[in-house]
């Protein structure tokens, strides 16, 4: 497939709302991307989580999602994915700004993410984005998918001043 060169001002980023096919599309994507699913539950007795995802066409297919949950003053980021073919395009940045926005207009103080020490380009992108290492958990991942020993970094972004 060839890559696409899309500026990341031309992707449509939106909440998941109730679009099923989104939601299928960035289950899809969560299978293609992790050994493991990352997105929350999105049905069930609690509040439901929020999905952002990312199209490169307002009502085309998902081609990015970030799924998060709130934990107390600290919104979590569980899952946050690229399609192959539209990485290092700025949809994982804008994905993350979406991310950031929604925390602040919530009032959370913090958000948290955890991200394989093995992948750089992630880390890069993190710490761009004002995220700091927090601290290095040993084993989180699965070895036989993530390089490290499957070692994840910690990563906090702080909200309030």
């Amino acid at each position: 497939m060839a890559r696409v060169r899309k500026s990341p001002s031309s992707a449509v980023i939106e909440p998941l709302g109730s679009d099923l096919v989104a939601l299928a599309q960035a289950y899809a994507l969560d299978a293609t991307t992790f050994p493991h699913c990352s997105l929350p539950p999105i049905f069930g007795d609690d509040a439901p989580p929020a999905v952002w995802i990312a199209r490169a066409d307002r009502g085309g297919a998902v081609i990015g999602f970030v799924a998060t949950r709130a934990n107390r003053t600290t919104l979590e980021i569980s899952g946050i994915a690229v399609d192959s073919a539209h990485r290092r395009t700025g949809i994982g940045r804008a994905l993350v700004r979406a991310t950031t926005r929604s925390a602040r207009a919530r009032g959370f103080s913090s958000i948290e993410l955890h991200v394989s020490t093995g992948n750089e380009a992630a880390v890069a992108l993190y710490a761009r984005e004002r995220f700091r290492k927090a601290r290095r958990i040993e084993g989180y991942y699965s070895t036989r998918h993530f390089p490290d020993g499957g070692d994840a970094w910690l990563m906090v972004r702080d909200l309030v001043s």
